[in-house]
């Protein structure tokens, strides 16, 4: 574990902040990039990501306070040392990061809604991918002790405990890489039926499938431990029902409407 990553006098660098940072620049970049190539404009880019990464940021930790009240309190002085009190809910920041891609679509109505969350995916996992690594280093995110060799010692801790941000961040960089092959590829696919959307559903699907597993290693209170498992599955059968409607549901659709017309001109 390395906590700080250096020291500049008296001011430390945390490891959790500096990796944060690095990933905000990387995905900012990414979605600049992206956006500006699907043609929205530079103006309307840069105030969506303004609003990413706050509102990302905010709920990340207004979430993960909510799921730890007994650490935090009403002491609000805590809620924002990252430093001192670490701690950011991966689900909250996705959670935020829709809210205001809705916003945005609804507000913008232009963007194409699809085709937007795509190339959001994929530009948002360096972000995911370096916040986990933060957090890895930092500690705070606690595994379920264990005696397997994979075991890590964490900061103030006298038993092993399983590595679970280092395992999401592996498996991020694994659905990173995956999801940028798919990218040349899926459109040539023909059982896919839709357009766009393949991208973002797959990043959800996938995020929610790991997450699934890696609820039954993190050491959560009780209730929130099943709430997460009940929440992640739910959410898993939810993305696999929306993604075979996208990919069968219109071909379906319109054999359907084909029989119905075929069927009124024999009437006829």
């Amino acid at each position: 574990m390395m906590p700080v990553v250096f020291s500049l006098g008296k001011i430390n660098f945390y490891s959790l902040g500096v990796f944060l940072a690095i990933g905000a620049f990387l995905s900012s970049f990414l979605i600049w990039r992206r956006l500006r190539d699907l043609g929205v404009k530079e103006d309307k880019v840069i105030d969506f990501l303004l609003a990413i990464i706050f509102f990302g940021l905010v709920n990340s930790r207004l979430v993960y306070i909510a799921t730890h009240f007994g650490q935090f309190g009403l002491a609000l002085s805590t809620w924002w040392l990252f430093g001192r009190y670490p701690g950011l809910s991966f689900w909250g920041a996705l959670l935020g990061f829709g809210l205001v891609l809705l916003f945005f679509v609804k507000r913008q109505k232009q963007w194409p809604f699809w085709q937007v969350a795509d190339e959001l995916s994929l530009a948002l996992l360096p972000l995911l991918i370096l916040s986990q690594a933060g957090c890895f280093f930092d500690g705070c995110s606690l595994g379920k002790p264990t005696s397997m060799i994979w075991g890590i010692y964490l900061p103030g801790r006298f038993l092993r405990r399983q590595p679970v941000s280092l395992f999401a961040t592996v498996a991020l960089f694994l659905i990173w890489t995956l999801l940028l092959w798919a990218e040349r590829r899926w459109r040539l696919w023909s059982w896919y039926q839709s357009k766009d959307g393949f991208i973002s559903l797959a990043f959800l699907g996938l995020l929610t499938g790991f997450n699934f597993a890696l609820a039954f290693w993190r050491d959560s209170p009780l209730y929130l431990h099943w709430l997460e498992i009940v929440l992640n599955g739910s959410g898993l059968v939810a993305m696999a029902g929306i993604f075979y409607w996208r990919a069968y549901g219109f071909s379906l659709r319109r054999k359907h409407g084909q029989k119905k017309q075929t069927s009124k001109q024999t009437n006829h």
